[in-house]
């Protein structure tokens, strides 16, 4: 059995590296297109271009991994079908359904191989694209922004902090204004202070002012220094402007609890940081549709008739995927089930096809 598996994966991994190879060439070209109005308004140096175009190879490369499955499987078990092999496979004792895990096991490996890439190559390519990008425009990608000013974020136990103005470097804020409200939006506390400083994990306030509300009363004490007990950090107070492809997995967990800490459901993150799990599972999606059709399932058509059916329940599949996501968006299902349905409704019809095959 292991010549018989090497020498299948052997021809299904052939025509998957040469499609995805096909397809990432494909989105290469049109990106020059794309780009070249850019390339020339700027006088762009060849060797920048191509250093531009390169960083997108990896993400334009496992975007291709979908129907590049798809496409190796139709044409590596069809052209076994075709010729007969499987035929032979059968009459020699072998039960189909170990020709079948096989491809299985490639299908979730390719998407182990996909959630790897996204994990540890593309936000690394990503953050230099980006870099050349800026560095085309004639941009200061690499001056790190450190003072803001004029800004207000909304805490947890409703709180407010507004500020005039931010040092993350030097780790200070002035003309601060804390707003500590109860549940029903009464004010209970007000906090005004010249400075802040960052130390021992906490804003200290420096000469300033605490009013405390109550019953439409107040009592105002002046203070030197008090600690704010707010213990995000100063760049935590700062919510950039991150793509989701430039994010490890750490990264987008940190940056969505950092949104949720000022009051931001982060519905949007929480569903690319889903679906970059749930695509593991689509290479998987896609290998239970296609292992019929390839078979001939149905055997009362042609081959190309059975190719055209699992192309469009391919491209159902991900269709599915685009509405469901959309759906989450607007509040309509969870974050997880915005990534996760196209696979559980899609994963019954795989098996109940597969079920169809004649072992």
């Amino acid at each position: 059995m292991k010549i018989l598996y090497f020498y299948i994966s052997k021809k299904f991994f052939k025509i998957f590296v040469f499609t995805t190879c096909g397809l990432a060439l494909m989105v290469l070209i049109s990106e020059v297109f794309y780009r070249i109005g850019l390339y020339m308004q700027y006088k762009t140096p060849i060797y920048l271009i191509i250093i531009h175009l390169l960083t997108r190879v990896p993400w334009q490369t496992i975007l291709a991994f979908p129907m590049a499955t798809l496409l190796a499987l139709l044409f590596s078990l069809g052209d076994l079908s075709q010729k007969n092999e499987i035929t032979a496979m059968k009459s020699a004792g072998i039960n189909m359904w170990k020709i079948i895990t096989l491809f299985l096991f490639i299908g979730i490996f390719i998407g182990v191989l996909d959630l790897t890439a996204r994990e540890f190559l593309i936000p690394k390519t990503t953050i230099l694209h980006e870099k050349v990008n800026k560095q085309i425009q004639n941009k200061e990608f690499d001056a790190v922004i450190t003072q803001f000013s004029d800004f207000i974020v909304s805490l947890n136990d409703n709180v407010r902090l507004s500020a005039r103005h931010l040092d993350t470097k030097k780790q200070i804020m002035q003309d601060i204004v804390i707003e500590d409200y109860d549940d029903n939006f009464h004010i209970k506390k007000l906090l005004i202070a010249q400075k802040a400083v960052w130390k021992n994990n906490s804003w200290y306030l420096l000469n300033g002012i605490e009013r405390k509300f109550e019953n439409d009363l107040w009592d105002e004490y002046i203070f030197e220094e008090y600690d704010s007990q707010i213990h995000l950090d100063p760049q935590d107070l700062i919510i950039e402007d991150i793509k989701f492809d430039s994010m490890t997995t750490k990264q987008f967990k940190k940056y969505i609890n950092q949104l949720q800490i000022f009051g931001n459901p982060a519905i949007k993150a929480r569903i690319q940081l889903n679906a970059r799990y749930s695509m593991i599972f689509c290479h998987l999606i896609v290998m239970l549709i296609g292992i019929p059709f390839a078979l001939g399932i149905n055997n009362k058509v042609g081959r190309i008739i059975n190719f055209s059916i699992a192309l469009a329940l391919t491209f159902l599949y991900w269709g599915i995927q685009a509405i469901s996501q959309s759906l989450g968006q607007n509040n309509m299902v969870s974050p997880f089930m915005a990534a996760w349905i196209p696979n559980f409704l899609s994963l019954p019809l795989g098996v109940y096809m597969l079920s169809k095959i004649r072992k």
